[in-house]
C-alpha cells in the first residue's frame, strides 16, 4: 500500500509501502500487539503485513474507491501506532480491534467528503458489511438479503434514517435537517427502528 497523500509518513514509525511483498511474521497476533505497544517497530511492520491486505479490503467495501481506502488504511494504522497501548484484548481479537478502526475510519472519512449516496440500497449494501463483518461472501450475502428484508418492514423515512445513520454516519441533527423531521421524531425513529430491526434478524 502507498502512503497516505497526506503526508502521513511523518508522524507513521516508517513507510508502510515498503516490502509489500515481503512475507509477514507467523507470530500470534496477540504478541504481536503486546509488542507493539511497546513501541516495537519490527512487530508493527510484521503487523502490518499481516492485517493489511483484509484491513484494505473492509475499507474498499465500504469507500469503494482505491486511493480513499489507501488513504483509510493509512490512517487506522497511524491510529493503531498511536493507541497500542490502550488495546485489551479481553475486549475482543486484534483483528476485531483493527477492523472497528478501520470501518470507523472509513465511515468517517465518507463523512467528511460527502459520499452519501441517495440510493437506498447503496446504503443498505455498505450497513450490511458493516454487520456481516470478516464474514464468507456467501455468509456477506445472506447478511445483505436478511438486513433488507428486515429494512423492508420498516417506515420508509424511517428506514432511511436508520441508513443514513449507520451506514454514513449522518448525526441525529443532520438527519432531522435532511429529512424534514422534529429531532425527537428522529430520535424516536432510530429507537424503534433499531428494535424492530433487532427482533426481525433475531427471529
Amino acid at each position: 500500500m502507498r502512503v497516505g497523500r497526506r503526508g502521513r509518513a511523518a508522524v507513521a514509525p516508517w513507510n508502510l509501502a515498503m516490502d509489500e511483498g515481503a512475507p509477514g511474521s507467523t507470530e500470534p497476533l496477540f504478541d504481536l500487539m503486546r509488542r507493539v505497544a511497546r513501541r516495537d517497530r519490527a512487530a508493527f511492520h510484521s503487523l502490518y503485513l499481516r492485517t493489511a491486505p483484509q484491513l484494505f479490503a473492509i475499507a474498499l467495501r465500504i469507500l469503494r474507491q482505491k486511493e480513499l481506502a489507501e488513504d483509510v488504511l493509512q490512517e487506522c494504522f497511524v491510529s493503531v501506532w498511536e493507541r497500542a497501548p490502550d488495546y485489551d484484548q479481553v475486549r475482543g481479537s486484534p483483528m476485531s480491534w483493527l477492523t472497528t478502526i478501520v470501518r470507523h475510519r472509513a465511515i468517517d472519512h465518507l463523512r467528511r467528503i460527502g459520499a452519501r449516496p441517495e440510493g437506498a440500497q447503496a446504503g443498505e449494501e455498505s450497513l450490511a458489511l458493516l454487520v456481516a463483518g470478516e464474514a464468507s461472501g456467501a455468509e456477506r450475502g445472506a447478511a445483505l438479503a436478511d438486513l433488507s428484508r428486515c429494512l423492508g418492514e420498516l417506515d420508509e423515512r424511517a428506514r432511511r434514517a436508520v441508513v443514513y445513520a449507520y451506514a454514513y454516519g449522518y448525526t441525529h441533527e443532520e438527519l432531522a435537517a435532511r429529512l424534514a423531521a422534529p429531532l425527537g421524531t428522529i430520535k424516536s425513529w432510530i429507537r424503534r427502528s433499531l428494535e424492530r430491526l433487532k427482533l426481525c434478524l433475531d427471529g
